[in-house]
C-alpha cells in the first residue's frame, strides 16, 4: 500500500539522518515487539486462508430478518474481530463481504463501510494485539494486562455506545437472505492455528516469552504452510525498525530531555499530542515518535487510539476500506469522503472530548 510505503520511507530516512549525528545501537530495536507483530501476522494470515470469519458471518446472517440486522452483523463483526486479528485485517475480510451483500440486498453500502471502519478502529483499541500501536506501547512500557484494560475499558464502552447509536440510525426493512453455509474444511489446520493464537495470547499475558512464542509460530507455519511467510507485512516491520533507531538516537539529545519533562508535568498534553499527530502522520508512527518523549503510557494509549478517528490517514485501516469501496463505487467517492469525515469527526469530538474530560478532571 502506497501510504505505508511512504511511512516506511520516512522512518528509514529519519533513522539514517539521525545516525549521522548519534551513533546507533542495536539495543534500540525492541525485538519482542517485532517478534509478536510477526507472530500475529502469520497466525492471522492462516485464519484468513481458512475463511473462518466469513463462515461466522454466514452463520449470523441466517438469523437476520431485516436490513438493519444485516448491517449490525457487518458492523459488529469488525468491532470484535479487530480485537484479535487487527483493524486492517478485519476490514480486508468484512468490507468485501459488505460490498457483495449490499448489492444483493440493495443496502446503503457507503454508510455501512464507514461504520465498519469506525468499528474496526475502535474495537482494535480494546486489546494489546488489536493494532500495531497498542502492541508497541504494551511492550515498550512493560504494561500489565490489568493496567491496559483499566485504561482502555472506558473507551471500549464509549465506542460500543457510539456504534449502537449509529446502527440504530440505519433504515430497517424486511429482507430475504439465503446465506451460504459452507462446512469448515481442514479442521486439523484450524486447530493448529488456534493453538498458535493461544500461544500469542500467553505471550501478551507475559506467561510465555515473546521471542520463544515467535520461534514456535514461525517453525510451525514453515511446516504447515510456508507460503504464509510471504504474506507477512514486512514493510511495517521495517517501519518499526526505522522508528526504533530514530527514537533511540534522539534520546541522547538534550532538547528531548527537556521536552520529556514538559510532557510529564502537564496533564492532558500527551493525549492531545497523540490526537493531533495521528491526524497528520497516522496513529502507528505517532505512537512510536511520542513514546520517545514521554513515560505517560496512559495518555499516549488513549491519544493514538482515539486519534484513529478523524482524517482518512489517521489510521491505515481507514485507507484500506476507502480503497475497497472506491474500486467498487468510483463515482461515489466524494460522497463517501464527506460522510466519512462527518462521522469520524463527530466521533472524534464526542469520544475524544469525553476521554479528555476524564483525563483532566
Amino acid at each position: 500500500m502506497l501510504k505505508r510505503d511512504v511511512v516506511l520511507t520516512i522512518s528509514l530516512i529519519l533513522a539514517l539522518v539521525s545516525s549521522l549525528f548519534f551513533k546507533p545501537d542495536i539495543a534500540y530495536i525492541d525485538f519482542s515487539v517485532l517478534g509478536m507483530l510477526f507472530s500475529f501476522m502469520l497466525v492471522v494470515a492462516g485464519f484468513r486462508q481458512l475463511h473462518i470469519m466469513e463462515k461466522a458471518a454466514n452463520f449470523l446472517f441466517a438469523r437476520c430478518r431485516t436490513s438493519r440486522d444485516v448491517a449490525a452483523v457487518l458492523i459488529w463483526l469488525p468491532f470484535f474481530a479487530s480485537m484479535l486479528v487487527t483493524n486492517d485485517v478485519s476490514l480486508l475480510i468484512f468490507v468485501p463481504l459488505t460490498l457483495i451483500t449490499g448489492r444483493q440486498l440493495k443496502l446503503d453500502v457507503g454508510r455501512i463501510v464507514i461504520f465498519q471502519t469506525l468499528a474496526a478502529n475502535l474495537g482494535s483499541a480494546c486489546t494489546p494485539m488489536g493494532n500495531p500501536q497498542n502492541l508497541f506501547i504494551y511492550y515498550h512500557y512493560h504494561l500489565t494486562t490489568g493496567y491496559f484494560f483499566s485504561v482502555l475499558g472506558p473507551l471500549s464502552v464509549l465506542s460500543a455506545l457510539w456504534l449502537a447509536f449509529l446502527i440504530h440510525s440505519l433504515p430497517k426493512r424486511r429482507i430475504m437472505l439465503a446465506p451460504d453455509m459452507m462446512p469448515i474444511k481442514n479442521r486439523s489446520v484450524v486447530l493448529i492455528f488456534s493453538a498458535l493464537l493461544f500461544l500469542c495470547f500467553l505471550s501478551v499475558l507475559h506467561v510465555l516469552d515473546p521471542l520463544l512464542c515467535t520461534g514456535i509460530v514461525v517453525a510451525t507455519v514453515f511446516c504447515v504452510n510456508r507460503d504464509l511467510l510471504k504474506l507477512a507485512d514486512y514493510s511495517l516491520l521495517l517501519t518499526f525498525i526505522g522508528f526504533f533507531i530514530f527514537i533511540g538516537n534522539l534520546s541522547h539529545w538534550d532538547v528531548i530531555l527537556q521536552l520529556r519533562q514538559y510532557l510529564q508535568e502537564t496533564n492532558g498534553v500527551v493525549y492531545l499530542a497523540g490526537l493531533l499527530c495521528s491526524q497528520l502522520i497516522s496513529n502507528v508512527p505517532a505512537a512510536m515518535l511520542l513514546a520517545g518523549f514521554t513515560k505517560n503510557a496512559r495518555e499516549l494509549l488513549l491519544g493514538v487510539d482515539v486519534g484513529g478517528l478523524g482524517t482518512l490517514i489517521a489510521s491505515m485501516a481507514s485507507v484500506i476500506s476507502y480503497k475497497l469501496y472506491a474500486a467498487s463505487y468510483p463515482h461515489q467517492v466524494m460522497t463517501y469522503l464527506r460522510m466519512f469525515l462527518f462521522y469520524n469527526f463527530a466521533g472524534l469530538l464526542g469520544i475524544g472530548g469525553a476521554v479528555y474530560w476524564w483525563l483532566v478532571w
